[in-house]
């Protein structure tokens, strides 16, 4: 939980699967979800706690600008 201004806001923990898929894009993932698509353990790479999933994906972008990077369309 974030707390701002006396408002607290829910974060949710966000990965990037460290695998591309077959068409050279790196999906992000809420794992605070129970997402059927969430990557194995070994296979993630923590982003960080965002209120967003467009914030997550934003800081993946940033973290990786050269690659292709989306939101999961079941959990993101």
């Amino acid at each position: 939980f974030l707390r701002v201004l006396g408002e607290t806001f829910m974060m949710d923990k966000f990965i990037i699967n460290i695998n591309a898929q077959a068409n050279g894009v790196y999906e992000v993932h809420n794992a605070s979800k129970a997402c059927e698509h969430l990557p194995k353990v070994e296979n993630q790479n923590l982003l960080g706690f965002f209120a967003t999933s467009e914030l997550a994906i934003k800081r993946a972008k940033m973290n990786w600008p050269r690659e292709k990077i989306k939101g999961c369309v079941c959990c993101c």
